[in-house]
């Protein structure tokens, strides 16, 4: 055991057969090291796995490891680091309990068996649980990819034919785009949907872009975009589980970038009421609701028509 956690990371990882080719710039020994706040001072017993977010992860790192890493950096943390450590069953996240990806309470942790073997370093049983935790990676990754695919959340809508990622918030994905489109959107073309796991599932770029989103944009788009090319109406779309309506700061900051002429229609979806009445004073005025427990109906927040761009 050295002195350096990441060294030490580097070597667990070389063990568990994570990659043979891996040093401590790896996004995914440097996740763990943030995951389970440990520092070079500690002893790895001491270490911890209550759930961490990659804003945090990046906090830690800098305050810690000195990794000077930019704001810009979260995504290939995620990606490189705690999403690939996922596929392979190392880690895990708490979106099966309805918490959206976009949410202050969405957190990655450690798989439970991989940090007893992490905790485990540089003591004499790491060895015995090492030897008990190989054999069952290969059924654990067969298990939790046949588990993934089960759950996966079919859509089909004009022609698209898709799964996204089992969740609270992708389900209501599901509801918008099957129910609330062909009813209210008049059957708009689907140009955008994000799921939790692949934030460009149906990105239809060079469209947008036409139609007047700049590619800097893409950071700040709804969850959902529709286009009406009959109507030039585009009708964005945030999907609310736990956080993120149509504010009047959200629709500012998406009316100010916007650089074409379509006409914007903002909608907030929920999936119930009780989720609506917890955001209600935070909408927007001149926007439009719609709750997928009542499909048939929409609530409009105010204005001088129901339906259409201001």
């Amino acid at each position: 055991m050295s002195n350096n956690k990441l060294d030490d990371v580097c070597k667990i990882l070389k063990d568990v057969e994570f990659s043979n080719d891996i040093n401590t710039n790896n996004m995914a020994v440097r996740f763990i090291v943030a995951a389970t706040r440990i520092t070079n001072e500690m002893e790895w017993k001491n270490a911890t796995n209550d759930g961490i977010s990659m804003h945090e992860s990046r906090l830690f790192l800098n305050s810690n490891y000195d990794t000077n890493l930019k704001e810009n950096t979260r995504e290939s943390l995620r990606k490189n680091g705690a999403k690939k450590l996922e596929t392979v069953g190392l880690a895990r996240n708490n979106e099966s309990e309805g918490i959206a990806t976009n949410s202050s309470k969405f957190k990655w942790y450690l798989d439970d068996d991989f940090f007893d073997l992490v905790r485990s370093y540089g003591t004499s049983s790491y060895e015995k649980l090492l030897q008990k935790f190989l054999p069952n990676r290969e059924s654990r990754i067969q298990l939790l990819r046949s588990t993934r695919e089960k759950t996966m959340i079919p859509i089909k809508y004009q022609g698209h034919n898709f799964k996204l990622t089992p969740g609270a918030h992708n389900i209501l994905h599901k509801e918008v785009i099957e129910k609330f489109a062909p009813k209210f959107a008049g059957g708009s073309e689907l140009l955008y949907v994000g799921d939790t796991a692949n934030k460009s599932l149906i990105f239809e770029k060079s469209k947008l872009q036409q139609l007047g989103f700049p590619i800097t944009m893409h950071k700040i788009i709804p969850d959902i975009i529709l286009y009406n090319e009959k109507k030039r109406w585009l009708f964005l779309v945030e999907a609310v589980s736990s956080t993120g309506p149509m504010s009047i700061d959200r629709v500012t900051q998406i009316k100010n970038n916007y650089k074409g002429n379509a006409g914007l229609i903002f909608v907030t979806a929920f999936q119930n009421w009780s989720v609506y009445k917890k955001f209600v004073n935070k909408i927007a005025w001149e926007t439009e609701i719609w709750i997928a427990d009542f499909p048939d109906h929409m609530i409009h927040m105010n204005g001088d028509r129901f339906m259409g761009p201001r």
